[in-house]
Order: C-alpha cells, then sequence, then structure tokens
C-alpha cells in the first residue's frame, strides 16, 4: 500500500509539472515537457515517440505549434486534462498495468474502447453507420459504470470513445465524466445540443473532448443534415471554443465530397472555427441506405492520403485518416488490438463499422469477450501480408472479414448488417482489387509515411506478416 501511494504521489507530481510546462508551452518548455516524458518511460517505444516529438518541436514543426494553440486555447482544467489523461494515463503511465494485464491473459490490452450509449438521435443522415440499431435503446448506465472500471483498473485503458447516436442527449453521463476524472471521454456529436450551457459544463469537467460532426461547406452540410444544420455547427464550435474545451471536427470522406475537406481553405476554416483535432473517416456501406457508389475511389483514396499527410504537417490541427494512416499504428486497430466497440445493446464488435458479435457486455467480462477466437484471430492476422496501406479487414480485404464471421459465427447485431457478406460482398471485392492495384505500388516503393516524420535513423521497423495469414485473393 506505501509502495502504490507512493508512486501514485510521484505520478501526480510528473503530470504536475508537465502541465504546468505545457502552460507556458515556448518551444524551449515544450521540449522539457518530452524530455520529462522520455525520462519516466518505461518501454522504448514510448521513449521514442517523445523523441520524434521534442525533434519536431526543435525543427519548428507545426505540431509544435499545436501545442501552443492547446496552451493558449485550453482552459486550465481542460488543459490539466489533457497532459493528465491523454499523455499521462492514456500513455506514458499506463504500462505497468498494462503488462499486468498482458501477463496474465496472454496478449496485450487494446488502448481504447469506442461505446455507443445510445442510439436515439434527433437527425435522420443517409449513411449514418448507426442508424439500423435499435433507436429506442439506451446502454444502461450500470454496465457502462462497470466497463470503464474494468477498463481502467484491470486494462490500464483511460481513453473512452462515446458515440451513437446522438450521446449528448444522455444528461446522466455528466456524473460518469466526473467519477472518472483520470479518463478522457471522446463524444462524436453533430453538435445540434451544444448550447453554451453545455459547453460551460463540458468546461468545468475538463476531460470531455466533443468532436463536432461536419460534411465540408454549407452546402454538403445542409444537402445531408437539414436546412440550418452547418450555422448550427458553427454555433455549437463557438461555444466550446468560447469556454476552452478541448474540441474538434469530424468528417466522412465520400465520392461526393472527398475534394471540398481535403483544401486549405476548410481546414483553415476548422482552425479559425477552434478545432484542435480532425478525425477523417471513409464512408463504409453499412447503416441505412448503404451504397458502394458513395465510397471515395481508390484514385479519391490515394489523393486523400497525401493531402491528409500534407494538412497536418503544415498546419497546426492534429488530424488522423482512420484508414490511410495504417502506417502509424502498423495496420488494423480492429479486435482489441488497439480497440474495439460496444454497441448500445451490449453486443461487443470487432470495429465500429463491423456490425457482427459473438458476446454480449451482460454475460461476459472485456478480458474475456478479448479472449474469444473470433477476437483473436483478428488481431493475429494483422498485419496480413504486412501492406500497410491496405489494413482493413472490411474494405480492403474483404474476403478476410468473411472467413472470420463464417468460421466462428459470428452474428450480424441489427437487420442488414449480413449485407458485407452477401449483396454487397462483389462491389466490396471490386473496390479492393482495384485500391490494392494502387496500394502495392506504394508500398513496394516505400511511398508511405505515419502521421508525421522521425528524426533520423529512428523509424520504427515495419511489422512482419500476421501469424497465420495467407495470401487469398477475392472470388
Amino acid at each position: 500500500m506505501l509502495l502504490q501511494k507512493t508512486r501514485q504521489l510521484a505520478r501526480g507530481a510528473i503530470l504536475g509539472r508537465a502541465s504546468r510546462l505545457l502552460a507556458v508551452a515556448s518551444p524551449q518548455t515544450l521540449c522539457k515537457m518530452w524530455s520529462l516524458f522520455e525520462k519516466i518511460s518505461s518501454h522504448p517505444n514510448d521513449r521514442r515517440e517523445a523523441r520524434r516529438f521534442r525533434w519536431l518541436i526543435e525543427q519548428g514543426h507545426p505540431f509544435g505549434k499545436w501545442l501552443q494553440r492547446i496552451s493558449a486555447e485550453l482552459n486550465p482544467r481542460a488543459r490539466a486534462a489533457f497532459v493528465r489523461n491523454i499523455y499521462g494515463h492514456a500513455w506514458f503511465l499506463s504500462r505497468g498495468r498494462r503488462a499486468q494485464f498482458e501477463r496474465q491473459h496472454g496478449f496485450e490490452a487494446p488502448h481504447i474502447i469506442v461505446i455507443d450509449v445510445t442510439a436515439r438521435c434527433n437527425l435522420k443522415c443517409d449513411g449514418c453507420w448507426a442508424a439500423l440499431y435499435d433507436r429506442k435503446t439506451d446502454l444502461p448506465y450500470d454496465l457502462l459504470e462497470r466497463a470503464i472500471t474494468e477498463a481502467e483498473e484491470q486494462m490500464g485503458i483511460h481513453f473512452f470513445v462515446f458515440s451513437g447516436g446522438e450521446p449528448t442527449v444522455r444528461q446522466d453521463l455528466y456524473a460518469l465524466y466526473e467519477a472518472h476524472p483520470g479518463s478522457q471521454f471522446q463524444l462524436y456529436t453533430n453538435g445540434m445540443l451544444i448550447d453554451d450551457q453545455m459547453a460551460a459544463e463540458f468546461g468545468r469537467l475538463g476531460n470531455v473532448m466533443p468532436m463536432v460532426s461536419i460534411e465540408g461547406d454549407r452546402a454538403v452540410t445542409d444537402a445531408r443534415r437539414g436546412q440550418g444544420a452547418y450555422d448550427r455547427v458553427m454555433q455549437a464550435m463557438g461555444n466550446l471554443r468560447r469556454h476552452g474545451v478541448l474540441f474538434g471536427f469530424s468528417v466522412t470522406a465520400t465520392s461526393g465530397n472527398w475534394g471540398v475537406i481535403m483544401t486549405d481553405q476548410f481546414i483553415q476554416q476548422m482552425i479559425a472555427c477552434g478545432c484542435l483535432y480532425g478525425w477523417y473517416f471513409q464512408y463504409i456501406p453499412v447503416g441505412r441506405n448503404p451504397s458502394i457508389e458513395l465510397m471515395v475511389t481508390p484514385q479519391q483514396r490515394e489523393h486523400l492520403r497525401k493531402r491528409i499527410y500534407y494538412l497536418r504537417n503544415n498546419y497546426p490541427i492534429f488530424v488522423v485518416d482512420f484508414w490511410n494512416d495504417g502506417p502509424e499504428v502498423q495496420g488494423c486497430i480492429a479486435g482489441g488490438r488497439r480497440y474495439f466497440h460496444i454497441n448500445n445493446n451490449g453486443d461487443i464488435e470487432p470495429c465500429v463499422f463491423c456490425h457482427f458479435a459473438v458476446d454480449n457486455i451482460r454475460t461476459t467480462t472485456l478480458a474475456d469477450a478479448l479472449k474469444h477466437p473470433f477476437f483473436r484471430a483478428i488481431r493475429e492476422e494483422i498485419p496480413y501480408d504486412g501492406n500497410l496501406l491496405r489494413p482493413c479487414m472490411l474494405i480492403d480485404r474483404p474476403w478476410v472479414f468473411r472467413q472470420h464471421a463464417a468460421k466462428y459465427g459470428a452474428r450480424p447485431t441489427h437487420s442488414g448488417a449480413e449485407s458485407l457478406l452477401t449483396t454487397l460482398a462483389e462491389g466490396l471485392d471490386q473496390r479492393a482489387n482495384q485500391w490494392a492495384s494502387i496500394a502495392d505500388k506504394c508500398w513496394a516503393a516505400r511511398d508511405h509515411m505515419g502521421l508525421y516524420p522521425y528524426p533520423p535513423g529512428d523509424a520504427p521497423a515495419a511489422p512482419a506478416p500476421g501469424v497465420g495469414y495467407q495470401r487469398v485473393a477475392s472470388a
């Protein structure tokens, strides 16, 4: 007990010092902050990342200017939570507990859990991936509390993503955020309900991080979400910025909006609105009215890949591409390798876009669900043949998921989810093979990159092919 208390005090002191360094946010103090994280890190990968970020700041990279924005634009509670939860608890200081979990269970714990806290929503957007779940059901508070507590205490997870539906419809979640100040809660929200009062409460809590969905400019946003939706998104962002909340934007690339969301003008506007993060997704044909034609073409995807790398390396905002950034995370992150998904009915799914399950949180623990052969097989085959530009078992190698689903009896978690295995299978295979013709050439030519460059000679080695993976062509 005494040793544990001493360690807690030491961690608190370290995080307090890092927070004070971020509050000043000169290049010199930011370099000191990353030097501090390098010294306290117990894992060589963490020390490498700390060196990487310090080196970026020394080079005058926009990453350092992004941290200066964090310092200047967040209120003190949000800034402290950013250091404490994202860089402290969720990353550098969770290694001991995560190592203990791995020794006990034989595999590494994931870093993130995405939870659909509700399927209720105040909008009905075409293409919504969650639209066909039971819209009358909220995930009960006691199950949420149990899952988060298990994840924190047994797995060392301190980053939770709440989705839906629209998570801000649930007023009871404020108590949950307050009960877990050492974890960060990222909310994917349409922003329609974020008035000044809600933004003020998020600012008071500090550990709530909204990602406000947008389709691009006014025309494309209003066309999909309804007249006036764009103005309400802008108003929500203004409320969040005024109260010093850590927030960002979320956008789904389709064949219709891909050109708009990649422009310098779009990213400049998001920065002007106060966004500090940006998540780029690609449309996946699941949910309401699934359509292969709405997916970006392979040529459009290649443009997105290079543009997002350009944007985050030229502007002070942290933007991520859920698919094209496979090289940064060394392949697919699904199946509990880095994250997994719990829907509003409690079904435990490999990925937010993979609506199939073999377990439910009502009848199992998180650890036991991750041990299931279905999840284990998904993790063990990653990164397939080693090409990290083709990380996804749904759109890059859809025949792989069909094999997993058939072998382990994974059931669709809502009506229509099975279309990935049936009516959409041929179209997905064609798209996957078209993308492979581009991605394989890029990979062979080493035309790929992670989030940011590394110092010379410090980049990680490419991973070996997945255990048991067999190169299988589509039918």
